[in-house]
C-alpha cells in the first residue's frame, strides 16, 4: 500500500450529505476513497472512485436485515472479503477523518466502548486466521448449533430455532451479531486484545451522544485527543437504524460546522 492507504467501503442506494462529508474528510487528508456498489450511486461525491461490488460478491448475495432493514449484515460480509483480498483499509462512510491514517503494518481496530471492538474502521492482514473466523459466520451450511459469538440468550434462541428446522442465517440474528459481537469474540479467542486501540482513536463520542451533535453550539473538538484519527458519526442514530433520509444539520451545530469545514452543502 502507499503511504496513505486507500479507504474502501460498500454503499447501496443514494448518498446523503453525511456520506459526502465523510468522504471529503478522507480526501482532504490524502486518502483515495473507493466506494463499491452494485448500481451507480446517486450523490457520489467528485473524486470518489466507483467500484463494482460484483468484483467481490455476486449481486444475489445482497441481503437486508430481517429482509427489510439495512444492508448492514451484507456490509459486514463484504468488508471482511475486501480485507481478505487486500484492497485497502475499510471504513464506514459515516466515519469523519480527523487525521490521516498511516498504512497499517498489522491490525487496525479500536474499542467502541469497554469490552466491544467495533468494525467501522478495520484492517486485518489478508493472511490472518481472524479473517477466516469472520468469514465462516456467513457460510450457509456447517455452522454450529450454538453460535459462539452470540450473547448467551441469543445463542440459545438461535439454537432452539435451528432445532425446529429454521436455518437462521446471519441477517436474521441479533443486530450487530456479524459486526462488533463477532469481531470482539474472535479477537479475544485469537489472543489479539493487545492489538485493539482505545476508543478515543475512532469512537471518541459515544453512540448515545451522537444526537447532541445536531444541537446548536455543539462541537466535536472537545472530544478530539492527540491519538484521535476519526470520529464515528453513527448514521443509524439519525435514522432509527432504518434507511431513511437524513435532514440537513441545524445551523450552528457540530455537523453544520463540519460541513462548512469540508465545503459540503447539506440538503
Amino acid at each position: 500500500m502507499p503511504e496513505r492507504p486507500t479507504i474502501v467501503s460498500f454503499w447501496h442506494g443514494p448518498m446523503s450529505w453525511l456520506e459526502a462529508l465523510c468522504i471529503a474528510s478522507f480526501q482532504r487528508h490524502g486518502h483515495t476513497v473507493e466506494v463499491y456498489s452494485f448500481d451507480p450511486v446517486p450523490g457520489l461525491p467528485p473524486g470518489a472512485v466507483a467500484r463494482d461490488a460484483a468484483e467481490v460478491l455476486p449481486r444475489d448475495s445482497l441481503v437486508f436485515y430481517k429482509d427489510k432493514g439495512t444492508p448492514a449484515v451484507f456490509s459486514d460480509h463484504f468488508r471482511v472479503l475486501l480485507l481478505k483480498q487486500g484492497r485497502g483499509v475499510y471504513a464506514d462512510l459515516d466515519l469523519y477523518c480527523v487525521r490521516p491514517i498511516a498504512t497499517p503494518t498489522d491490525y487496525l481496530m479500536s474499542y467502541e466502548r469497554p469490552g466491544s471492538v467495533n468494525s467501522a474502521v478495520l484492517y486485518i492482514p489478508p493472511d490472518a486466521p481472524l479473517l477466516d473466523d469472520l468469514l465462516a459466520i456467513f457460510e450457509p451450511d456447517g455452522r454450529p448449533l450454538f453460535e459462539p459469538h452470540l450473547p448467551p440468550f441469543r445463542r440459545m434462541e438461535v439454537a432452539v430455532r435451528r432445532l425446529f428446522g429454521e436455518k437462521v442465517l446471519p441477517h436474521h440474528m441479533q443486530y450487530g451479531a456479524t459486526g462488533p459481537m463477532a469481531l470482539t469474540h474472535y479477537v479475544k479467542q485469537r489472543g489479539l486484545i493487545d492489538r485493539v486501540l482505545p476508543s478515543t482513536v475512532f469512537y471518541p463520542i459515544p453512540y448515545t451522544k451522537i444526537p447532541t451533535l445536531l444541537l446548536p453550539g455543539s462541537s466535536i473538538d472537545p472530544a478530539i485527543r492527540p491519538e484521535t484519527l476519526g470520529v464515528h458519526l453513527w448514521r443509524s442514530q439519525f435514522t432509527q437504524r432504518g434507511r431513511a433520509d437524513i435532514a440537513p444539520p441545524v445551523p450552528g451545530s457540530a455537523l453544520a460546522e463540519l460541513c462548512a469545514r469540508e465545503g459540503i452543502v447539506a440538503s
